[in-house]
């Protein structure tokens, strides 16, 4: 029903849209050659966050395994992942590394938010995540104050014990 009302109205959401744009590219040499040449450096934000179509867009227009490769920059936190439900693939980062053949990974190790205490636990729970790429976070703040836990029986509790 949805796709029909689209149909309709004359419109597509995002995901056909960036479908829709990837297949006229690739199937179009002059077309894509035209945007390869157009956007010879391409900035990839929230790498984590890409999905499979995403990550060949990227490639697509990085003139990826062609002679027109250009300048390809990705950032992104593999433990920052948090679109999986609508189909983003923090795989997508180690195929990244490994496709475009990475010479200089740079790790963003130090934490300017959080004191080391917070980080302590932060890397003691996702060091478990064999999945990921690996980093240990550390900060020059300090200790700061221990970490607790608090389980609280309803939310209203739980912003009572916070103000508190």
């Amino acid at each position: 029903m949805y796709n029909d009302q689209c149909q309709r109205e004359g419109v597509v959401d995002f995901s056909v849209l960036l479908l829709r744009c990837y297949v006229l590219l690739q199937a179009n040499q002059l077309l894509r050659e035209h945007y390869q040449r157009r956007f010879a450096h391409v900035l990839v934000d929230e790498c984590q966050d890409t999905n499979a179509l995403q990550y060949k867009w990227l490639k697509l227009l990085a003139g990826h395994g062609s002679t027109h490769e250009g300048a390809v920059f990705a950032v992104g936190d593999d433990d920052q992942s948090i679109y999986a439900f609508r189909g983003a693939d923090v795989a997508n980062m180690a195929a990244f590394e490994r496709e475009f053949h990475v010479a200089n990974l740079i790790k963003l190790e130090q934490n300017y938010r959080s004191h080391g205490n917070i980080l302590q636990c932060a890397n003691a729970l996702i060091e478990h995540n064999d999945k990921r790429l690996g980093k240990s976070l550390w900060t020059e703040a300090g200790d700061g104050e221990p970490v607790r836990v608090y389980e609280s029986m309803t939310d209203a509790q739980e912003a009572h014990w916070l103000l508190e």
